[in-house]
């Protein structure tokens, strides 16, 4: 029971946000939506990739500073100035791809204030949360990550609902996560930590970015093996193609992120069993979260699959196109389950480099397999692109981990980063 609490109310937020999709998708139709969901993404995985890994460095570090309050604020202060950095320049990045390559799609010029304020807001939000999980407080970081930003967008999207047109809905979107990623500031858990961004000393912001920066070519990797492909299709196929995945792959993401809800309840006493190198006490957490992860989602994910024609045409009778994508998806998700928080165990020993390393075989194969389906076989074909990187990844983060097991050798346990990569 304890742990289903965080995916009990991650799955509520879902719901939420299965509504404002539907509402988005029924109002729009598949073309427009299309436009929608593909800039959504794009913020998206731009505002993550913004945290140059430190979002996911401060999940391992904050369980270990946690008894100093004042320098998990200094902490979580100097991570959130770098991601604003990265932000500006990554939104600047998207700004470029729709002024000069996305010609065909018309906008006004307010338009592109959008990616600078939403990556920021999702990059606050990504830090904000994972923060929450590191100090052993799951159901917080559940409220600060997703729930905030989906019950605002659910309420400004229904509030135009009569109205509501592509760029607007990008407007609530923007809004929503600037809401999540501010507002979680002057909540429980960050009100009192102090400051909440400065300019580190020079020092201490190389020494920051050079343990970011292995996690941040991870997450940059695997955001281009998402944007890629995903751009690909969107410029080879009709925008009800790019509907169809996108749907799914919210959907396939859902229970991800849900599997990640239920596995943060293990986080800090997996940092704390890797600051020592116990390793039986890792093996016997890293199984152990697993297992649940699939006994809570399993069944569910297998409904999907099985229903998932049913399941597309919540977001309307046309979306019905998309089922196949969605059950191809369902397929690596259970296997996705199965193998448990890969990412997370490789991280926590230190063999970040090694996790760089990993991410770029992702996004290489991911890449040269969607130039060799995506045209041919559209939306089905990506998916199946997208979960085979997915799952390919997490089998050489495992088997990388095992290897690392047998010979019980630990690079926090050797005191230097990354030492043995």
């Amino acid at each position: 029971m304890t742990s289903a609490w965080p995916p009990g109310l991650r799955l509520g937020g879902a719901f939420v946000q299965l509504l404002t999709t539907v509402l988005i998708a029924r109002s729009l139709g598949a073309e427009a939506a299309g436009i929608y969901f593909f800039w959504a993404a794009a913020m998206m995985e731009a505002g993550q990739t913004a945290t140059f890994g430190l979002d996911r460095l401060a999940l391992r570090q904050v369980p270990r500073l946690q008894d100093v309050s004042a320098s998990v604020g200094e902490f979580l202060a100097s991570v959130r100035t770098a991601a604003l950095l990265l932000s500006l320049v990554l939104a600047g990045g998207l700004c470029a791809y729709s002024f000069w390559v996305q010609t065909d799609v018309p906008r006004p010029a307010w338009w592109y204030l959008l990616p600078p304020v939403a990556v920021l807001g999702v990059a606050f939000t990504m830090i904000n949360g994972e923060a929450m999980a590191g100090m052993g407080r799951p159901v917080l970081a559940i409220v600060y990550r997703h729930t905030i930003a989906v019950v605002a967008l659910l309420l400004m999207i229904a509030l135009l609902a009569g109205r509501l047109t592509a760029d607007l809905a990008l407007v609530a979107y923007t809004i929503a996560f600037a809401l999540s990623g501010l507002g979680a500031l002057a909540g429980p858990g960050l009100r009192d930590l102090r400051p909440k961004v400065n300019v580190p000393e020079l020092a201490e912001l190389k020494q920051l970015l050079g343990q970011g920066f292995p996690i941040f070519l991870s997450g940059l990797f695997a955001g281009l093996a998402m944007l890629i492909p995903l751009a690909l299709l969107e410029r080879t196929h009709p925008g009800d193609e790019v509907s169809y995945l996108t749907t799914a792959l919210r959907i396939f993401v859902l229970f991800d992120v849900l599997a990640k809800a239920v596995h943060s309840l293990a986080m800090p006493q997996l940092s704390r069993a890797a600051v020592v190198w116990d390793l039986p006490r890792l093996r016997s957490i890293y199984g152990s979260v697993a297992m649940k992860g699939l006994g809570i989602l399993g069944l569910p994910a297998l409904l999907v699959l099985v229903l998932s024609t049913s399941v597309m045409e919540v977001f309307g009778a046309d979306f019905s196109g998309g089922s196949q994508a969605l059950r191809i998806l369902m397929v690596f998700g259970l296997l996705s389950l199965l193998l448990g928080p890969a990412h997370q165990v490789l991280l926590m020993v230190g063999r970040t480099r090694r996790m760089a390393f990993f991410s770029l075989i992702h996004f290489v194969i991911t890449t040269v397999l969607a130039f060799l389906v995506v045209p041919r076989f559209g939306a089905a074909g990506l998916a199946a692109v997208l979960g085979f990187g997915i799952i390919l990844e997490k089998v050489l983060y495992l088997g990388f981990a095992l290897r690392v097991a047998k010979h019980g050798r630990g690079s926090i346990a050797a005191g230097k980063e990354g030492e043995h990569d």
